[in-house]
């Protein structure tokens, strides 16, 4: 898994923002039943904007 060592958080975002989507488009997901749709699109792109800044802060220093 050496080759996903920098995507992971991606990943992750990318599975929240479908999920979220899906469970707005009416899909049940048994396992993701406590989260409501809308936090898990927002929570992603928080995820993706944060990591995409603290990934651009660390590259100027």
């Amino acid at each position: 898994m050496d080759v996903l060592s920098g995507y992971k958080t991606y990943i992750l975002a990318a599975f929240m923002l479908v999920a979220g989507l899906a469970q707005m488009l009416g899909v049940d997901l048994p396992a993701l039943d406590s989260g409501s749709a809308g936090s898990l699109v927002l929570e992603a792109l928080a995820v993706l904007f944060l990591s995409k800044g603290l990934k651009g802060d660390i590259a100027r220093a």
